[in-house]
């Protein structure tokens, strides 16, 4: 596993990127740009059991990304190749969880923990597909591997 910060020289392209769709999603939502979350880079065994720990099996998905409120890091596949748009875009999907949780502490509000799932998850989606189709990719939806009806089910059906 490598771990990167965005100050950390050695690691320019992930914070280069970081700051880049930090500011945009800046101008984008009501968010205030919070400080600039770590990124580490983390085998996909590892991020299975981060995102579904009660899981003893390898699943059948692959996991692009997680966010970690708690310690403040965007962990990403190692194999992630983010000088691809559309990997590019799972960054931003974590980055936004990020906002979101910082926009609350900021608040004093425990509203990400109020708000149903499917409200973050659907929010980070719209914003992350918004930022695709902005990036120039024709059809976001595809890219993501996701239809518009399961992008209903997601912001719905999370709890």
């Amino acid at each position: 596993m490598s771990s990167t910060s965005p100050g950390d020289p050695t690691t320019s392209a992930p914070a280069r990127i970081v700051r880049e769709q930090s500011a945009w999603l800046a101008l984008r939502t009501d968010y205030r740009e919070p400080e600039l979350p770590g990124v580490q880079f983390e085998s996909q065994a590892s991020l299975q059991q981060r995102c579904f720990p009660d899981f003893p099996e390898p699943l059948g998905i692959l996991v692009k990304g997680a966010y970690d409120p708690v310690d403040g890091i965007i962990y990403l596949d190692v194999d992630l190749d983010l000088d691809d748009l559309v990997n590019q875009s799972y960054l931003l999907h974590e980055l936004v969880h990020h906002f979101q949780v910082h926009h609350a502490q900021r608040h004093d509000r425990d509203d990400v923990a109020t708000r149903p799932r499917g409200r973050l998850e659907g929010e980070a989606y719209r914003l992350q597909l918004r930022w695709l189709e902005e990036a120039g990719v024709a059809d976001p939806l595809a890219a993501l591997g996701i239809d518009a009806k399961t992008l209903r089910i997601i912001e719905r059906g999370l709890r």
